[in-house]
């Protein structure tokens, strides 16, 4: 498994190179605004990393898709599905891989903005003001009652919503793909209907949970022990294993000799 992981990660390796290589001078652009006092310079620098934050993010999230289906239209992988590896470990591979990707990413980003706030701090009032800055804030965060705005659990739940949303996402378009490129091969059209694929598979998931949520005893699942979150999660995980399920049987029998 570490090794396929390994070679998963190798193909996003030039994404990441020109993300810290952009990333690195947005940075350097935004310090050196901050040091000559030109705050011109650093106000379109600390703009285009945060919008480009947006798009680097979305493309990330979705990137070990488009590297599935560029590897099956382009026969670059084939030779992958005749190791003597399960196409469970081959999914499940790309799919902590992709997840590698994004928590790096994500890391780079939140380290720019750590040090381009720091480095603000400074400027502006020198190193007694940062260490004030931090005291205040440690301050605030220690006598604030936060869990009357947001409580651990909320912020556990909505990390599991999202991880569980980019889940659905990945294992979607992981099925959209290989139907695509197995029944569709060597078609200029194979790209074309993944995509649309990828939306009715979606349609029919979201579909199938307002079905659901529509059954009185679980939209009113205030009063049951499991709770109304609790549904949500177990229908999304299922519909995962499912789709998982679904993508590497089809790759059993189209892609593995």
């Amino acid at each position: 498994m570490g090794k396929l992981i390994g070679y998963e990660l190798r193909k996003q390796r030039t994404s990441r190179m020109v993300i810290l290589i952009l990333l690195a001078v947005g940075v350097l652009v935004f310090l050196w605004g901050i040091l000559f006092k030109n705050d011109t310079t650093a106000g379109i620098a600390l703009v285009l990393m945060f919008c480009s934050s947006m798009l680097v993010l979305l493309y990330t999230g979705i990137e070990s898709i488009l590297v599935l289906n560029r590897d099956l239209k382009t026969k670059q992988s084939y030779m992958l599905w005749m190791v003597p590896k399960s196409v469970w470990e081959i999914f499940g591979a790309k799919f902590i891989s992709a997840i590698l990707q994004m928590l790096f990413v994500f890391a780079l980003y939140f380290a720019a903005g750590c040090i381009c706030l720091l480095a603000a701090i400074y400027t502006a009032g020198g190193i007694s003001e940062l260490v004030d800055a931090i005291k205040m804030i440690l301050e605030i965060a220690a006598e604030a009652n936060l869990q009357d705005i947001l409580s651990w659990s909320d912020i556990i739940w909505l990390a599991i919503s999202i991880f569980l949303s980019w889940t659905e996402v990945i294992m979607i378009g992981f099925l959209a793909v290989v139907l695509s490129r197995t029944v569709l091969i060597n078609s200029k059209y194979a790209g074309l209907v993944s995509v649309i694929l990828f939306f009715v598979i979606n349609w029919v998931i979201e579909r199938g949970w307002s079905l659901i949520d529509s059954i009185p005893a679980i939209h009113e699942a205030g009063s049951f022990t499991l709770g109304y979150s609790g549904w949500y999660l177990m229908y999304y995980l299922v519909i995962s294993a499912v789709l998982f399920g679904a993508t590497g049987w089809m790759a059993d029998r189209k892609l593995s000799v």
